[in-house]
């Protein structure tokens, strides 16, 4: 056989291999399917209950005296989250400082998307030193002082 022989057989074997791969494995590639088993049925049905409408418990806000204070200094309040603590009375570092647990509670709940912020950001610790003017142990233990989240 000569050399223009043997490049046209290896020609021919590439175009067979590639129309195996196209017309051959491709299309099983994509036959595939995951079966996935239909869902147990119930035992019993459940019947349907009214959307419990959980009223959060009162928050008794002591009303602050003075002007407001910038609550976006604390660490994670930002301006929406400001404003929502407006509307709820409270505008003072001094009003969340001085919060019990069930207060702090009471809070949260109301806080909507935004539930969780004031024990992961430790809002009453951050409240405490900037209701007392310490500027100096607040940077020390939550960053620079600044506007917000």
């Amino acid at each position: 056989m000569t050399v223009d022989q043997w490049l046209l057989l290896g020609f021919a074997v590439i175009v067979f291999l590639a129309a195996v791969v196209v017309f051959v494995i491709l299309p099983n590639r994509r036959r595939r399917l995951v079966r996935v088993p239909p869902p147990a049925p119930a035992a019993e049905p459940v019947a349907a209950q009214p959307p419990a409408a959980a009223e959060p418990p009162p928050l008794a806000i002591a009303p602050a005296e003075g002007p407001p204070d910038d609550l976006r200094q604390i660490k994670g309040v930002g301006p929406k989250l400001a404003t929502l603590l407006g509307e709820l009375g409270i505008t003072r570092f001094r009003q969340i400082a001085d919060m019990n647990e069930a207060e702090l509670a009471a809070l949260d709940a109301r806080l909507g998307p935004f539930q969780g912020r004031p024990a992961r950001d430790r809002w009453q610790e951050q409240a405490r030193l900037l209701a007392d003017g310490d500027v100096k142990g607040f940077e020390r233990l939550h960053g620079k002082l600044g506007g917000g989240a």
